[in-house]
């Protein structure tokens, strides 16, 4: 069945011209559209062999993921071989797994108890869509304030952070958004994703951080919007 004519992008998309059909592509960000918003399917991982890396808990593994095309929600994991076998469950994110189950990490990756030692798991998820801003910043009184620029364009997740200038430099573990300070080797987005905390312990005055940002083409706009290509 054909769509109704209705004058927009989806329809041309769906008329897919051949004449004009690259620009459509290009108006979505294709390549982009693909890592961050079909699920996607990872098989065959070996959590264990990857180990830990520094945005998350050191007990747990971790599978990082690319920072435009971080995790948002785990739909299925299948594990074939390693300390624990068959489905794990997926908890909710940010929350650390237990054995036998799995998350999407505070900073978007993929994250199994590393006690489980799974060398082989299959993994469907769902990807978390975004532009990614990479800059460096000054930190106050153990805040980081993001300015407008950034904030205005929604700040979904904080991939990766690395206090550049303090007491304790370096990568910093990221948990999930709230109040307060983390604790030392430890940093966090405010709720309202404005703010990234440091403790004060590690005493950081410079910070670089990775932030994942709404992408700037909104599928949902772009398909409704009038048709610019004839």
């Amino acid at each position: 069945m054909t769509a109704p004519a209705d004058g927009t992008q989806r329809v041309a998309f769906d008329r897919s011209n051949p004449n004009t059909l690259a620009d459509l592509l290009r108006s979505i960000a294709l390549g982009s559209f693909l890592q961050g918003q079909v699920a996607q399917v990872r098989r065959a991982l070996s959590p264990d062999a990857l180990g830990t890396n520094p945005q998350n808990l050191a007990t747990l593994d971790a599978v990082s993921l690319p920072n435009s095309g971080k995790a948002n929600t785990i739909l299925r994991a299948t594990v074939r071989a390693g300390g624990v076998t068959g489905e794990l469950t997926p908890v909710a994110y940010g929350a650390t797994p237990a054995t036998t189950q799995c998350a999407v990490g505070p900073n978007g990756d993929l994250v199994f108890l590393a006690a489980d030692a799974i060398t082989d798991v299959d993994v469907n998820y769902i990807p978390e869509r975004g532009d990614v801003v990479d800059t460096v910043f000054p930190v106050v009184t153990n805040v980081l304030t993001l300015p407008a620029s950034i904030t205005d364009r929604h700040v979904v997740l904080l991939a990766e952070v690395e206090a550049l200038v303090g007491t304790t430099t370096g990568q910093k573990i990221i948990l999930v958004p709230g109040a307060g300070a983390p604790a030392a080797g430890q940093a966090r987005l405010d709720v309202a994703k404005a703010t990234v905390t440091f403790a004060g312990a590690d005493a950081v005055t410079r910070a670089r951080v990775k932030l994942v940002v709404v992408a700037a083409e909104d599928l949902a706009a772009v398909l409704e919007a009038d048709e610019t290509i004839i």
